[in-house]
C-alpha cells in the first residue's frame, strides 16, 4: 500500500558545496518524486515511496551528470530532502544498497560499495548488518 504525501511543490536553497562556492538550488517536488536543478540543469533525481505514512523506502536517487559526481551535489540534496521528510513526520527512510542498481558509471563493485559507503555515512546512514540496505531513524 503506498500512501501520498505532499511537500511545498518547489523552493530555493542556498548551499555551499565542498569546493566551498555558493549555489542556489531549485527543489521541485512532484508527489513522491523531487528534482533539483541549477541554472536551468537537472542535478539531482530522487525518488521514494511511503510503506506507511512513517516509513519511506528510497527506489532511486542519482546525479545525471558524471562530471559533477563528488563534489557534494548528492549530499546536501539528501539532506535537504530528509529534511523535509522529517518535517513531515517520516521516522524511517530506507534504501537498497546493491550494485546490480548502480548506474553506468562505475568501474566494479568495490569501487560503488567504497563511495555509497562515504555517501551513505555523510547524509547520517547506517549500512544494514549484510551490506544490502542503507536505514536511517529520523527523529
Amino acid at each position: 500500500m503506498e500512501i501520498a504525501l505532499y511537500i511545498r511543490k518547489e523552493y530555493f536553497r542556498g548551499v555551499t558545496l565542498t569546493d566551498k562556492s555558493a549555489h542556489i538550488l531549485e527543489f521541485h517536488y512532484e508527489g513522491e518524486h523531487v528534482d533539483v536543478f541549477e541554472n536551468g540543469g537537472l542535478v539531482f533525481r530522487f525518488r521514494y515511496v511511503l510503506e506507511t505514512k512513517f516509513k519511506a523506502n528510497i527506489v532511486e536517487f542519482y546525479i545525471p551528470d558524471m562530471t559533477m559526481r563528488g563534489k557534494g551535489y548528492g549530499s546536501v540534496c539528501m539532506c535537504e530532502i530528509l529534511d523535509q521528510l522529517r518535517q513531515k513526520q517520516v521516522t524511517v527512510i530506507r534504501s537498497p544498497f546493491g550494485y546490480a542498481l548502480a548506474p553506468i558509471g562505475y568501474t566494479g563493485p568495490d569501487q560503488y560499495h567504497q563511495l555509497m559507503r562515504g555517501f551513505w555515512g555523510a547524509t547520517g546512514f547506517e549500512i544494514s548488518g549484510d551490506g544490502d540496505e542503507a536505514i536511517q531513524i529520523l527523529d
